[in-house]
């Protein structure tokens, strides 16, 4: 067999992507896998100085070929790549030199594979672990607190008794600091969840009667906008109380010299319901808003992250999606995606 048609065989027929570079990093020719997975034909990219690689990256990838030429041995970098329609994704990259005869280096050879879904489940692997750790210190928490509570609630009701001025307030304290001790339980095991029919908008106004006292005491207006009258959603109400309730207040914190907070209720396909909670906050930087819903993580100074991992997992039961979109100092706008008819059976258990 011809060599030139076994080598052009082999790279058109390997499942990763190859691309070669001259000495100025300009394109030379892709095989079939890089066309495919780059969306560009190879006459399109035949003389483009790396278009696969973002500006900002394209001088780190012209650095790499000049260590190469140094000696140095470039394998397994995992850069971010982009396709002709400028989306991205993770690769596996490794770069070798091609050589002449005399040994002399005339053209760099890469190779590449899609990690994206890799790096997907690692990222899973990783909250799942720090999940589990914060369920292990939560049941700790609860358990430690819990059991001084009693004695306290005990007590409580015996001076009551004695209608001393103060009990009434006390014991609505402890009933307060049960009610937070609940939530790191949730954290630690799954809870039982009773799904029921509720008419939504009545209940995201029950939730925005709530908290308008505290919102107008920062100087903050909730308003709500509605495009549908949905008198049949099924969710379990108290969860989704606990839920509005926590993005509604992160809200409010992050507008320390007020605004406004709207919240929209729109249909989304016909079968899903979206709920959007918008601040005019100091909004949230790039590498933040990737790391929101991680449990330790909180944009607060004094903040925990507990509270969004409880709204993911309060999302996840109604098997809906929690995302968040950012601008600096023009503010954060939560979405939250819902299907209208939860799978699981009214007043049954999920």
């Amino acid at each position: 067999m011809d060599k030139r048609l076994f080598y052009e065989a082999l790279f058109n027929q390997t499942s990763d992507c190859v691309a070669v570079f001259d000495l100025e990093g300009r394109v030379m020719a892709v095989n079939k896998k890089f066309e495919e997975l780059h969306q560009w034909r190879q006459e399109e990219i035949v003389g483009e100085v790396a278009p696969m690689v973002s500006e900002e990256n394209r001088s780190g990838l012209l650095e790499m070929f000049q260590r190469i030429l140094a000696g140095e041995e470039i394998a397994g970098v995992e850069i971010v790549m982009i396709r002709k329609d400028s989306s991205t994704f993770f690769a596996n990259v490794s770069v070798f030199p091609l050589k002449d005869d005399d040994g002399g280096t005339i053209a760099f050879v890469g190779i590449g594979r899609d990690v994206t879904e890799n790096k997907k489940a690692e990222e899973l692997l990783r909250k799942s672990e720090k999940l589990s750790i914060v369920g292990e210190l939560a049941a700790g928490i609860a358990h430690e607190i819990r059991n001084p509570l009693t004695s306290l609630k005990g007590f409580m009701q015996l001076l009551k008794e004695k209608n001393t001025d103060y009990v009434d307030i006390m014991l609505n304290e402890i009933e307060r600091i049960n009610r937070i001790v609940d939530e790191f339980m949730s954290l630690a095991k799954p809870q039982s969840i009773h799904f029921v029919s509720v008419h939504l908008n009545q209940l995201i106004e029950s939730v925005v009667s709530f908290m308008q006292p505290q919102a107008r005491l920062h100087g903050v207006e909730i308003i709500v906008a509605s495009k549908i009258e949905l008198t049949a959603f099924i969710c379990e109400p108290n969860q989704m109380k606990q839920l509005l309730i926590n993005l509604i207040k992160n809200a409010i914190e992050a507008m320390p010299g007020g605004g406004n907070v709207r919240i929209t209720v729109c249909s989304v396909n016909n079968n899903k319901v979206g709920i959007n909670i918008m601040d005019q906050g100091l909004g949230i930087p790039e590498d933040g808003l990737n790391r929101l819903g991680e449990p330790f993580y909180s944009a607060k100074e004094n903040g925990t992250g507990l509270g969004l991992v409880i709204c993911h997992r309060i999302v996840e039961a109604h098997q809906g999606v929690l995302s968040f979109e950012s601008k600096l100092n023009q503010g954060t706008t939560v979405k939250i995606v819902l299907p209208v008819s939860s799978s699981a059976p009214a007043n049954g258990s999920h």
